[in-house]
Formats: structure tokens, sequence, C-alpha cells
């Protein structure tokens, strides 16, 4: 699996414009870097993402593209995905 690039929000792109460009589909319209690729992609060794119900995952997982919804967050001291605990529809 080729890895999803990050956006300037700090999202890994989790969606496609009608061109086919990679996007971040929870910033897009809110957040100008949103339609950006970082080209300098953040170094998440030693990170640690966590789910809003609480579950925690390696943040490294997200660049084989296992964490839904990653944003690296490093202000913080968690990054946040969704782990799938309420359901995908």
């Amino acid at each position: 699996m080729v890895p999803l690039p990050f956006m300037k929000c700090g999202c890994q792109s989790n969606a496609q414009d009608a061109k086919g460009n990679p996007v971040c589909a929870v910033h897009i319209g809110l957040v100008a870097g949103a339609t950006v690729v970082d080209t300098s992609p953040p170094d998440l060794k030693g990170r640690t993402a966590k789910c809003g119900c609480g579950r925690k995952e390696d943040s490294v997982k997200s660049l084989a593209g296992s964490l839904a919804f990653f944003e690296h967050q490093p202000e913080r001291e968690f990054d946040s995905f969704y782990c799938g605990c309420r359901g995908w529809d």
C-alpha cells in the first residue's frame, strides 16, 4: 500500500477532489492547508495517537494507512484518529 500524503492541515489525506488530488475531507473549506500536500511530513516516531474513546495506537501506523482520520497534533500530548468505535456509517 502506498502511504497517504500528509496535508498542510496536519491530517493524512482521507479523500480526493474531483481531479483526483489528495485532500482532507475533515478540514476542506475550513483550513486552507486541507488541499495542500505537505512536502515535509512530520516525524511520527515516538508519538501516540488516541481515539475519542481512549484507544491508543502508535502514530507510525498511520504511515501504512492503518489509522483512519489520522491528524498529527504536535502541540498536544497525543495525535488523533478514529478507531471505528461508533460505527462507520
